[in-house]
């Protein structure tokens, strides 16, 4: 880390520090710190979202950041801002993604890798068949891809596959020598146990995503263990033509915000596997109750369709 990026570290670090102490008096003052160090590269609306996210108590954006002070392990926190903000330059992608640099230029924003190769990668609708990397499951291999993708500015990878943390010890080690990166996994509960959870408090920078329907009562268990850890986490939820109506609702999003998970990816892309996908018009009204619920909850939620509408795809896929 160079001088400058240190320093502004130290910042991140200290103003953690002073929000931790009081996070509803002292949010909004974050944006000090905001409009010092990258006020400049803001354009004006990016600035007064900001501005709104870190001084309005009723924004849903605000709520999630203040949830966070109170569930979520301080030197946690700490980690995910510094790997965020300085290592993953997070508050250039708003003038990166005006200016169409995203994708193009450099590196993608993160990196889908499946440790559990092989892989076709050629599922419709399937980011991995775009973004992702095709290692072997060594280590050694799997370092290589990191390497050479962080050299090119990215700095968040999401392992995907059955269970990536069946290789539980070569997942950690990988966390822990790339201590400049975010990692995501998604996982069945049934990978959530006592002796990662402490693997997760050591390392810091990998964040479970729950497969909720392989089995709720424990996908339960283990949110709970999670929380107790203060862990941060989220949840997967995979979207069939049989559960469309019923996932991405009111009562589910509420019911994933109480769990403590703090985001959520919805799996409406056939790659998913198993069960009849959902229909067009199925898929079409889960990506707008999605972004709707996107200005109103305090839950980060993606899906496979931010990109195009669903009403865009082709028709089958």
């Amino acid at each position: 880390m160079s001088i400058p990026a240190r320093l502004k570290a130290f910042g991140i670090s200290k103003a953690l520090d002073y929000l931790d102490r009081d996070p509803d008096a002292n949010l909004p003052r974050l944006m000090e710190w905001l409009d010092k160090y990258a006020g400049e590269r803001l354009s004006p609306p990016y600035q007064a979202l900001f501005h709104q996210v870190m001084t309005d108590p009723d924004n849903n954006w605000h709520q999630l950041i203040r949830s966070m002070y109170t569930d979520i392990d301080n030197s946690i926190l700490k980690k995910i801002f510094e790997n965020f903000i300085i290592h993953g330059h997070l508050l250039d992608w708003p003038a990166k993604k005006e200016s169409g640099q995203l994708g193009q230029s450099e590196a993608p924003w993160s990196v889908i890798i499946d440790p559990s190769f092989p892989c076709t990668m050629d599922c419709t609708g399937c980011g991995a068949s775009i973004f992702g990397v095709r290692p072997s499951m060594e280590f050694d291999s799997l370092d290589e891809e990191l390497e050479a993708r962080k050299a090119r500015g990215c700095h968040l990878f999401i392992f995907s596959g059955g269970n990536p943390l069946a290789r539980q010890e070569e997942i950690i080690a990988l966390c822990n020598k790339h201590t400049d990166c975010v990692f995501a996994v998604f996982t069945p509960p049934t990978s959530i146990t006592p002796s990662l959870c402490e693997d997760l408090l050591r390392v810091r920078n990998l964040f479970p995503a729950i497969q909720v329907d392989v089995d709720p009562l424990d996908a339960e268990r283990a949110s709970v263990l999670l929380r107790t850890h203060r862990l941060p986490f989220g949840v997967a939820c995979r979207c069939t033509a049989e559960n469309a109506d019923r996932v991405a609702t009111e009562e589910y999003y509420d019911r994933i915000i109480g769990s403590g998970a703090k985001f959520c990816w919805f799996f409406t892309c056939p790659a998913y596997g198993g069960p009849t996908s959902p229909t067009q018009a199925q898929l079409l009204d889960l990506h707008q109750r999605v972004q709707a619920f996107r200005k109103t909850k305090p839950l980060l939620t993606l899906d496979f369709w931010d990109g195009p509408s669903p009403s865009a795809a082709p028709q089958g896929g």
